[in-house]
């Protein structure tokens, strides 16, 4: 409650301006210095209708069509507003820019084409009001209601919206570039066609909000809530969806080139390979662990929706990036002469290098076969430059043709004795050789039936 002496200085500064706006009736809405100190002042609908009473003849700040107070077109630039109530009123076309108007309440109002440009309106409440093409330009709006408001194409450029509240709200082909908006709330809100590129929406809450078509390329959506969202046509070029809930939402006609998903949520999600633009937004960063979390979010969700062929593409895509950190830190371990750190990760390089050339890690046949051909023929030179390939049967003299040096190293690699073709290994170092490339061919077999099985499985 309001001290006595307050309620009456309130209620002079209302009949104050209330009988400026009545002097300024036909003339131009310019509201002078003195009377645009409106803070603490009831002039909502309610008080209004109040005021009037049974009175007949209207007066000029009543705005009868919008049951409420008459400022279509007013210049209230700088304007005190805190804690005033303005509800119901008409604001159309009205400049408010850089105005102070924390707490003020504006539910119901008419702001279409208002200017509220670099305003103080934290803790607002603009619940329900038709704001079409308003500009809320580089305002803060921490905190502000906005829920149920229709605000289509409005402004909200490089605006501070933490913590604001639009849940129910139309704010089609609304533009929010650059704003900063983490934990703000959309739920059931209608952002199609949005422009929202390069916004803060950290753990910003989209649950059941419309997003088709909305451009949110750039876009920081870390831990945001998208459960049940409609994201037809959307655009998340270098989107940030790292610890977004993602399940279960049809991502098939986004564009996701380069965006981040490392601990996305990810499960049921309609999406493609070729939406990816060939990489996550963390590998172009050349953040290698975060690219591979991405990969593995990916991995999983392909395989929950049967596309296992995608699935092998995040997988080896994630045991590349592994590959890349190792290099990485080996570059830096070379760099500050650190031996350990070098051997140890130079290794882990070495190894995943080799295992992806052999059989990229698991996932072809093809890479397994060339490594057959290869060994076959490294084996059958070996055998030639130790002459330790005799035939029987001859003079003892080492055979150099390389159809029997071919044969005998294929035959070699595919059984796990000596091949019996009329030639024999003589000498330590030739039968040590058998030895080795029998081994090889063993694993090699080994690997490949694994291969292929995962893949008859697949």
């Amino acid at each position: 409650m309001q001290p006595e002496a307050d309620q009456v200085a309130v209620q002079a500064r209302t009949e104050a301006l209330l009988a400026r706006l009545e002097a300024l009736a036909g003339t131009p809405f310019t509201i002078d210095a003195d009377a645009r100190d409106l803070g603490g002042l009831s002039l909502g609908r309610d008080a209004l209708t109040a005021r009037l009473g049974d009175r007949a003849d209207l007066p000029v700040w009543w705005d009868a069509k919008q049951a409420g107070l008459a400022l279509a077109g007013a210049d209230l630039t700088g304007a005190h507003l805190e804690d005033a109530d303005l509800a119901g009123a008409n604001l159309s076309g009205a400049t408010l820019a850089g105005v102070l108007g924390r707490s003020a309440r504006f539910a119901g109002a008419t702001v279409e084409e208002a200017d509220f440009s670099e305003a103080d309106l934290s803790g607002a409440r603009f619940s329900g009001i038709a704001g079409g093409e308003a500009s809320f330009d580089d305002a803060m709006l921490e905190d502000a209601h906005f829920g149920g408001a229709a605000m289509r194409f409005a402004k909200f450029r490089r605006a501070l919206l933490d913590g604001a509240n639009f849940d129910g709200a139309d704010l089609w082909g609304a533009d929010f570039t650059g704003a900063d908006a983490d934990y703000t709330h959309f739920r059931g809100a209608r952002l199609d066609e949005a422009k929202l590129v390069e916004v803060n929406l950290t753990y910003a809450d989209f649950e059941g909000a419309s997003l088709k078509k909305a451009q949110l390329s750039g876009s920081r959506l870390k831990g945001a809530n998208l459960t049940g969202a409609k994201l037809d046509g959307a655009i998340l070029t270098r989107a940030d969806l790292s610890e977004t809930s993602l399940v279960r939402l049809n991502l098939s006609t986004c564009d996701l080139r380069h965006a981040r998903f490392a601990g996305a949520w990810l499960n049921g999600t309609r999406m493609r390979v070729d939406q990816l633009g060939g990489a996550v937004g963390e590998e172009v960063a050349r953040d290698y662990p975060a690219a591979q979390a991405s990969y593995l979010a990916l991995e999983q969700n392909f395989k929950s929706i049967g596309s296992q062929d995608a699935a092998s593409w995040a997988y080896k895509r994630g045991r590349r990036m592994g590959r890349f950190h190792a290099g990485a830190q080996a570059r830096a371990a070379w760099e500050t002469r650190s031996g350990p750190d070098l051997a140890r990760h130079g290794y882990q390089w070495v190894a995943d290098r080799f295992v992806e050339w052999l059989c990229d890690y698991g996932e072809s046949l093809s890479r397994i076969a060339r490594a057959f051909v290869i060994l076959i023929f490294v084996f059958a030179a070996l055998y030639g430059l130790t002459g330790g390939l005799i035939p029987e049967g001859g003079d003892g003299r080492p055979t150099y043709n390389p159809l029997d040096l071919v044969s005998y190293s294929a035959l070699n690699m595919m059984t796990a004795n000596p091949p019996e073709i009329g030639v024999k290994p003589v000498g330590r170092v030739t039968n040590l050789l058998v030895g080795i490339e029998g081994a090889a061919g063993i694993i090699l077999m080994g690997l490949f039936g694994f291969v292929l099985g995962n893949r008859l499985r697949r």
